[in-house]
């Protein structure tokens, strides 16, 4: 999906920070080294490394992780060392030797797995913690998805300009939900045009979001052997309920 829009999706979540003080929080609590799953283009990543933490950044987006590289080559060496970047399927992730401290998967990312995948991936994360180790997955609410209305509608999500390549880009969205299946089908249209006006070039991409609700969301965890520790429903850690903006999941190896 992100091979032709990854420097819109890049500029998209460049401002959006309110995870981090959470994550460099929990990563100050259990040391380091740190993994993030889904790890783009950085957005993360680079506030973990430069706060001195070693982490590990997984990504299966070539275009995503090379805006990571990009990043990282403008941070001082010292950053750059403690900056571990691969390419590959966080469903299939296993490195044997290596143990982390904290796993983090943010933004929705655990969302893009069915929950089969959820459980594989969940049990990969399980291998590479310590036993005193800590995961951290970041959701949308599950209530909030399953009350999506099936009204065909396109809708605006943003406008703006990308100044590098001095073009306009407007992406527009629309939703279908299952909710049988409980996943929410994204369709984006990325419209981009020069600044001062022609041609417009449209890009579409598309997306499923797996949704869970939390009691099934705490059993995945268990079968994979986790032991859910906590439920928030935003970053400053207030409970989590059925009108949370999120569902963030604190869990620790059982």
């Amino acid at each position: 999906m992100y091979e032709h829009i990854a420097p819109y999706y890049d500029q998209i979540h460049a401002s959006f920070t309110e995870d981090v003080a959470l994550v460099l929080a929990l990563a100050g609590r259990v040391g380091r080294p740190v993994l993030e799953l889904g790890c783009g283009s950085g957005r993360l990543l680079l506030p973990l490394a430069r706060a001195g933490y070693q982490v590990t950044g997984l990504d299966n987006s070539p275009a995503m992780l090379a805006l990571a590289r990009e990043r990282l080559e403008r941070e001082p060496a010292e950053v750059q060392q403690r900056v571990t970047l691969l390419e590959g399927d966080m469903v299939a992730f296993d490195r044997p030797g290596e143990q982390y401290r904290l796993a983090v998967v943010a933004c929705n990312t655990i969302m893009h797995l069915t929950p089969p995948q959820l459980v594989q991936t969940l049990r990969g994360v399980h291998r590479s913690l310590t036993t005193d180790g800590w995961l951290l997955l970041d959701m949308a609410n599950p209530f909030v998805i399953a009350a999506t209305e099936n009204d065909n509608l396109l809708t605006l999500e943003h406008n703006f300009l990308d100044e590098t390549a001095g073009q306009q880009v407007l992406v527009m969205a629309h939703n279908r939900l299952d909710e049988e299946a409980q996943v929410l089908h994204v369709t984006w249209l990325f419209d981009v045009s020069p600044v001062g006006g022609g041609p417009v070039q449209r890009t579409v991409a598309t997306s499923d979001y797996f949704y869970l609700f939390p009691h099934e969301v705490e059993l995945r965890l268990a079968e994979a052997g986790f032991a859910l520790e906590a439920l928030y429903g935003d970053y400053g850690r207030q409970a989590f309920d059925e009108e949370s903006g999120r569902l963030i999941v604190l869990a620790r190896p059982a």
